[in-house]
């Protein structure tokens, strides 16, 4: 009992150490978030002002934000967004359909080339997400200029407004231009608003402290290489539902992705759907869903016309160069895309030869497959294709561990290699083989 009890105290010591820094970190973090979009949504919720002033709001709060975060680095933020803008107002002289794509193009060479040439490792990785969501709005607002879904274009306030606004400039998600300016003119008193603020920081916080202290913690490190990578990629992942879940607060304590009566239609991750998968399919889909949403709305839709593989090839390769010119990431996101599409169309042929239902994503509606989901069978190989899933997870995931001084500066190519050869490329040997398989079915 002396040992056992000796363990539980040392234990509880190892938590409390570990938890009470990573929750001050977090709460402090947190704080500043929460301060100037409970600020945004009081200004607008009770004084009433004109269309522009509002847009003019959001982009000063959002400034604010953004300097007291990043400091200086803040310029960055603000030559891409004036120069896009100039640069719309330029294009539209001249063409009312492409440009979005000429703003894509050099939106990304312009990310590529800071990253390169102009700012340093260290800065780039403490403002790469937020260059990411920005890219993202302004590439929306191209595209839907095209589309004609604009009466006209945005004057500078509101695309200021929309691009720099404080619920989302920091964290994301993504939301179009369309949905920011309802969420600006949606007005609520309730208490259940402090309510949804609160209960989606603690789920943040709980994750923030799996992420940093619990799940290091119950996996040693005198264990095989596989679950050492389990541990470290589901590290990784607690501290992704950790930012979607400070998303949300963001949004929520700005009244972003509530109705008139306080509910919140809100989703940016969906952690057990990733924890226990159906399929890498879902997993992709599961992640960041906003992201999701607009790589298919934006990238995928436009590329159908050249087929099912191109679009999901361009598609990743889109979703890599917005995260940045880091071989790392590029390698993890154009592999998902590999594994994901060899996946889905193995399933299709596995389920049309054995007539089960195991399909990559579930019959919604009516299924027509002999075995249904819950026949032994389906059960069977549905669970087979989860631990698949899961050993891609981890195989993928470990790519994120690595030192303070590695995060800050980025991840080398020689660092993505070792990790996987470490694994002895199980998962591209797999994907390969599952291919195989399929051509000959």
């Amino acid at each position: 009992m002396d040992e056992e009890d000796e363990y539980i105290e040392n234990t509880w010591t190892y938590i409390s150490l570990c938890g009470e820094p990573t929750l001050y970190e977090g709460l402090r973090f947190a704080k500043d978030l929460i301060i100037a979009n409970v600020c945004l949504r009081i200004i607008i919720q009770y004084i009433s002002m004109p269309h522009n002033v509002r847009h003019s709001l959001s982009l000063v709060l959002g400034s604010f934000l953004l300097y007291y975060n990043i400091g200086w680095a803040i310029i960055w933020i603000f030559g891409l967004t004036i120069g896009t803008y100039l640069l719309i107002i330029f294009l539209s002289i001249f063409t009312k359909k492409s440009r979005g794509f000429y703003i894509s193009i050099c939106v990304i060479f312009f990310l590529l080339g800071c990253e390169i040439y102009l700012i340093n490792p260290k800065t780039w990785q403490q403002i790469r997400g937020i260059q990411m969501i920005v890219a993202m709005k302004v590439i929306s607002v191209a595209i839907e200029l095209d589309r004609n879904l604009y009466k006209e274009m945005l004057n500078p306030l509101e695309f200021g407004g929309y691009i720099l606004c404080p619920a989302n400039c920091i964290l994301g998600p993504w939301i179009s231009f369309h949905s920011y300016d309802q969420y600006l003119h949606v007005k609520f008193l309730t208490r259940r608003w402090i309510k949804l603020i609160f209960v989606n920081l603690f789920i943040s916080m709980v994750f923030l402290v799996l992420s940093n202290c619990i799940v290091p913690w119950y996996i040693d490190d005198n264990v095989t290489k596989w679950l050492t990578a389990y541990r470290d990629a589901q590290a990784f992942r607690m501290s992704h539902y950790f930012v979607s879940s400070m998303s949300i607060v963001s949004m929520i304590s700005a009244g972003f992705g509530l109705t008139n009566d306080c509910h919140s239609d809100l989703q940016v991750t969906k952690p057990l759907y990733i924890e226990l998968p159906r399929s890498l399919v879902q997993v992709v889909i599961f992640w960041n869903i906003p992201m999701h949403q607009w790589l298919k709305n934006y990238v995928f839709k436009t590329c159908q016309p050249y087929g099912q593989f191109i679009s999901i090839l361009t598609t990743y390769a889109v979703s890599s160069l917005l995260h940045g010119f880091n071989f790392q990431l590029s390698a993890v996101l154009l592999s998902i895309g590999t594994f994901s599409y060899v996946e889905y169309n193995f399933r299709y042929k596995v389920a049309m030869a054995l007539e089960v239902c195991c399909l990559a994503n579930p019959c919604v509606k009516q299924c027509d497959h002999k075995f249904k989901k819950n026949s032994l069978l389906a059960v069977f190989v549905n669970t087979l294709f989860s631990i698949l899933t899961i050993i891609h997870l981890a195989y993928l995931g470990v790519m994120f561990e690595a030192s303070f001084s590695v995060q800050e500066s980025g991840y080398s190519f020689y660092h993505t290699i070792n990790k996987w050869e470490n694994l002895n490329y199980f998962s591209h040997g797999l994907a390969a083989f599952m291919y195989l398989i399929y051509l000959m079915m």
